[in-house]
């Protein structure tokens, strides 16, 4: 079926030869540092054109509402490196660890440990099965791709806030998501895509995925589907069942970065946000200016205390604040402050897990917000 389909689509659009090829070249490696962009209005862009070739994509007018960088390191920098074994490369944020691995024909997420992806406000350490298949090489006009892959996030009740557990009547021991990811990828076009600052010859891959969400729990005779049974009781049932998402991701045989990653709604009617390479901003610098107020954590990661160092303050009154990763506050203090300063704070009332903290001075403004991992033995 695919090549009678791929030689009905050679016929109609003469010229196809020109397309190009995207090699593993363009996967990201260790060192790498990829920028992008982000325009939440993208307005009325074409994006969704027929299938076929020799197109071209006018994403010129996009603008950058926010801009971010990915920065790839060697697996062995994360944290939780021991937890995947085989993953070549980690991306290390405020929150949480992602891990992949790499070959020749493949760049695959294989998991990610710190902040759950949903905003539980609990610290996961969470494997895909199989690894989810995230680029492939060599990408050419009209491959098609389906995947399937699973995630099982197992969590003592007492670990849940209780806010998810209402409408829950009898709590168990243990609760249990799973998430199934459905994939298909179909590279369904080719051509030319401008963006600011760039011109590229592209493939357009049309990216459809389901995403559903269950909840088990356990008792005496083993894991229970309980999903059917949450209604608007509880918390947890407005997460539950299937999610669709559909992109159109073009991709260069030049470039590490997507040159644009357009989400779509799901008749395709409307362009809903873009991600895009960011060829105008200049990267921020995040070193702190010389002489500037600043606050340091040490030693990070923290086990039975933690020093702050600050320095350069301007003589004041300050607030320091830990937060958790859902951003409540979990712990502060009032102080008065001059110069430099360290402040030891003891953690044995906090659990493992993946914290951010910030200094406040009397009019609001914040020094630093910077990230706080604690471990426990």
């Amino acid at each position: 079926m695919k090549q009678m389909l791929l030689a009905i689509f050679s016929a109609l659009f003469f010229g196809a030869s020109a397309q190009i090829t995207v090699t593993s070249a363009t996967f990201p490696n260790a060192g790498d540092t990829l920028h992008y962009a982000l325009d939440t209005d993208p307005g009325g862009l074409t994006i969704a054109t027929p299938p076929g070739g020799n197109q071209t994509w006018n994403l010129l007018d996009l603008q950058a509402d926010q801009t971010s960088k990915v920065v790839y390191a060697p697996a062995s920098a994360g944290l939780y490196a021991m937890n995947f074994p085989g993953a070549d490369v980690v991306v290390i944020g405020e929150t949480r660890e992602t891990y992949y691995d790499q070959t020749n024909n493949q760049f695959t997420r294989v998991g990610y440990a710190g902040a759950d992806a949903n905003s539980f406000g609990l610290d996961v350490v969470a494997r895909f099965s199989p690894a989810l298949v995230e680029r492939k090489s060599p990408l050419q006009f009209f491959d098609i791709s389906v995947q399937t892959t699973d995630l099982s996030l197992p969590f003592p009740t007492d670990q849940i806030p209780d806010s998810l557990l209402a409408g829950i009547v009898v709590l168990p021991d243990s609760v249990r998501v799973r998430i199934n990811t459905n994939r298909l990828d179909v590279v369904d076009g080719w051509g030319k895509c401008q963006i600011p600052g760039g011109n590229y010859d592209v493939l357009r891959m049309k990216r459809t995925e389901y995403r559903t969400r269950a909840l088990d729990v356990y008792l005496i005779l083993g894991w229970v589907n309980i999903s059917g049974l949450l209604g608007n009781g509880s918390n947890l049932g407005g997460f539950l069942g299937t999610d669709t998402t559909i992109t159109f991701r073009f991709y260069s045989n030049i470039e590490k970065e997507d040159i644009a990653v357009a989400t779509m709604s799901n008749d395709l009617s409307t362009v809903e946000r873009v991600q895009f390479k960011d060829n105008i901003t200049t990267p921020i610098i995040e070193a702190d200016s010389p002489g500037a107020a600043t606050i340091q954590a040490y030693p990070n990661p923290a086990v039975e205390f933690v020093r702050f160092n600050c320095a350069n303050l301007p003589a004041g009154d300050y607030t320091l604040k830990i937060f958790n990763i859902i951003g409540k506050v979990v712990w502060k203090e009032n102080y008065q402050l001059v110069g430099s300063k360290s402040i030891r704070v003891e953690l044995d009332d906090f659990k493992k897990g993946t914290y951010l903290y910030s200094l406040v001075d009397s009019q609001g403004n914040i020094i630093g917000t910077k990230r706080l991992v604690i471990l426990k033995p």
